[in-house]
This record gives structure tokens, C-alpha cells and sequence, in this order.
């Protein structure tokens, strides 16, 4: 049996002696739901519990305070692998997407992977990231900008899903926009003619955007909801704003953006108000990198769980893929339910995040990002490959 061998080995057998504090740390996270940038309790549990292992935590960075570094250093030198760990939920849902198995797979990933690795003369950083607000902020876009993944040589995160275990292929970005016309306001009643209607403004446009609809690709979504529309019913309303979310594939988002843009404008010129649009780069799609995935699928037959072929694309958004623009990284989704594709963001997925089968889809994340952790730590031509394709993707 080679070194590698064994190391895989005594890293299955960890995580497997691992697993009842795993548990422990997944069942607290999913009683205690929390939501976007108030995620107190997950991200102070994770990170003493790092930092009770010998790793180097610091809570509350890139300017986050349910961010979190946890390092730890072997040898010198080497490369770094950052394993990163969600923790928000839903409201009023709770953890139906399972965050908290995001969380304490990653946490095992790094546990067990120290525990064996510490020891054997090998040189690298095994660095966990906690970021907050997957669900809603974009987390890790605030964490990039203040370099917290700059260091990162290669970035690895599990996600449960449904149906048939996957290493996740590319997915959908996202652009937002805040759109406000201001109008003119007047008495309703006794003197509507003065006024200049803002809700009229929001209407049209709002009205040319569902239209717009017939014309657009199936890959792309445009959800939308009234932050202002008036303040009273007696009042011509002069002033209203929508907030816009434009999900599509990276080839039509300008094109759309352009287009919604127009419907605001239109609606202005209709309307005789004026219009103010902000506009803000969102989650952008997952990038393919086929020679980490090439890791993972190998390490994932070691474990016996059945893989989709390729890389599937899938309609969802992630603030996972602006790293994966970043840094070279892998995402796979480990079923929590195996019977049939089922949605997430549901109650009944949620029970299956809690079910014996949720319990399973955890370890095996934790074991496949540490064994793949591992190898690339021992092959660091694997990792040059890797930068070498996210440059190439890049590019093209």
C-alpha cells in the first residue's frame, strides 16, 4: 500500500470516529437557525471548536463578524487548500438547504485531515473559511474584496442535494438593480391633474418587463419585489422603487440587463418622471475545472457513492461561484435523499437534511474533501494544472 493509500485510509477511519462530534455540531447549527449576517452562534461554535483543535481561528474578518479564518500550518510552506463552510438559513424555513451539512462537513474535512496529516512531515496550510450569507448579501463576494481567499491555492466546498450525488458543473449568475422613479406628488382627490405618478412609472414598467418575458432565453429568470410604492392613498405617490434580481447564463446577462434598463427608462419617459438605476454585480456561475473534478470523482469511488457523469449544469446561483472566478475549486453535492430529484428551499427537504441519510451525505462530504485535500497536498503539479485551467477558462 503506497503512502497515499494509507494516508486515505486512516482519513476515512477519522472522520468515521469523527462523526458523533460531527453530528453534534450539525444537529446545533440546524436547531438553531440563523439568518443572513446574524449568524452568532454557528460562527462562534465552528470556530472554537477549530481552535480547540490547534488550529489559528480568528473570528469577525473582512469586515464580517459571522466570518471566520481557522489555519493550520504543517511543516512549512506549501499549499494552501481552503475548505469552506456556509452556516446561514432560510426564513421562516430553516435550514432547508442544509447549510448546517455544509458546516460541519467542512469542519470534519479539516479535523480529520489534520489529525492524520500533523504528523507525517508533509508540508501545506489547511485553512477553513466561514462565510455568512450564501442565502442573501453574497458572503463571500464581501470576503474577496478583502482578500480573505487570496491566498487560497485551491477551494473545495460540499453542498447537499437530491437525487443522484453530483460534482457540481456550471450554474447561473445573478445582477442586481434598484430602480427608482421620482414623480411629483398632489392630493389625490381635489387635485390629481398637479401630480406626477411614480406608481404609474413602477406599472408600465413593471407591466413592459412581463412582456419582455415572451422574448427571453429559458435560462433566464427576473424576480422582483416593491420596496416603495407610495405613502398614502390620499397622495399622488412620487416616489417608488423595485429591486430587480436578473438570473441567466453569463452569455445573456448584459443583453437582459440592457433590456430591463430600457423598460425603466420607457416607463420614465410614459410617466414623465425621472429614473435612477443602481445597478450590482450579484453571484456569478460556477466555473468548470475538469482537473479537480478528475480528484474528487476518483476519491468518490473510493467511498462507493455514485457519481452523475460530467459536470451538470443546473439552474441554480451561488456567492461559491465568484471564488471558483477566483481560485481553483470544486463543488460537490452529496444527496440527502436518493430516491428522485426533489427541491430544495422546502420543508420536506429539510426533514431529509435531518434524516439518517443527511447524517450519511455529511460524512461522505467530509471524506471526499479530505481525501481529495490530501492528494493535492501530495501533488503539486495537480494543483498547477488546475491554476492552469482556471486561466485558460478564464480567457475563453
Amino acid at each position: 500500500m503506497s503512502n497515499l493509500e494509507e494516508i486515505k485510509k486512516d482519513i476515512i477511519d477519522e472522520v468515521d470516529r469523527l462523526q458523533p462530534e460531527l453530528l453534534k455540531v450539525s444537529k446545533y447549527i440546524f436547531d438553531n437557525p440563523e439568518l443572513a449576517f446574524h449568524e452568532e452562534k454557528a460562527s462562534k461554535l465552528l470556530s472554537e471548536k477549530l481552535a480547540e483543535n490547534g488550529f489559528n481561528t480568528v473570528l469577525g474578518i473582512g469586515g464580517l463578524p459571522t466570518a471566520f479564518s481557522a489555519e493550520y500550518q504543517l511543516g512549512e510552506g506549501g499549499p494552501v487548500i481552503c475548505i469552506v463552510a456556509e452556516y446561514d438559513a432560510l426564513p421562516e424555513l430553516g435550514h432547508a438547504c442544509g447549510h448546517n451539512l455544509i458546516a460541519s462537513s467542512a469542519y470534519g474535512a479539516a479535523l480529520s485531515l489534520k489529525n492524520i496529516l500533523k504528523d507525517k512531515n508533509i508540508n501545506g496550510k489547511i485553512k477553513v473559511i466561514g462565510t455568512p450569507a450564501e442565502e442573501d448579501g453574497g458572503g463571500k463576494i464581501i470576503l474577496i474584496r478583502e482578500g480573505v481567499f487570496r491566498d487560497a491555492d485551491v477551494c473545495m466546498m460540499m453542498h447537499p442535494t437530491s437525487g443522484v450525488t453530483r460534482i457540481a458543473g456550471e450554474c447561473l449568475s445573478s445582477y442586481e438593480m434598484k430602480i427608482g422613479w421620482q414623480g411629483k406628488t398632489a392630493h389625490a382627490e381635489s387635485h390629481p391633474e398637479d401630480g406626477v405618478n411614480a406608481l404609474d412609472a413602477l406599472h408600465i414598467y413593471y407591466t413592459a418587463v412581463a412582456c419582455l418575458r415572451q422574448q427571453l432565453t429559458g435560462d433566464v429568470r427576473i424576480a422582483q419585489i416593491v420596496l416603495e410604492g407610495g405613502k398614502g392613498v390620499g397622495m399622488i405617490p412620487d416616489h417608488c422603487v423595485v429591486s430587480v434580481d436578473i438570473v441567466s447564463q453569463d452569455k445573456h446577462i448584459d443583453d437582459v440587463r440592457s433590456r430591463v434598463r430600457r423598460c425603466a427608462e420607457g416607463a420614465a419617459i410614459a410617466s414623465g418622471c425621472t429614473v435612477e438605476i443602481e445597478e450590482t454585480e450579484g453571484y456569478l456561475g460556477r466555473r468548470n475545472n475538469y482537473t479537480l473534478e478528475k480528484v474528487f470523482r476518483q476519491n468518490f469511488a473510493l467511498l462507493n457513492e455514485p457519481l452523475m457523469d460530467g459536470m451538470p449544469e443546473d439552474f441554480g446561483t451561488t456567492d461559491f461561484g465568484n471564488v471558483m472566478r477566483l481560485v481553483p475549486s470544486c463543488n460537490p453535492y452529496v444527496s440527502v435523499f436518493t430516491e428522485r430529484k426533489i427541491s430544495n428551499h422546502t420543508e420536506f427537504f429539510r426533514e431529509n437534511v435531518a434524516s439518517k441519510r443527511g447524517e450519511e451525505a455529511m460524512a461522505i462530504g467530509a471524506k471526499a474533501m479530505a481525501l481529495s485535500a490530501a492528494e493535492l497536498i501530495l501533488s503539486p503539479e495537480v494543483i498547477a494544472a488546475a491554476k492552469e485551467e482556471l486561466k485558460r477558462s478564464a480567457q475563453g
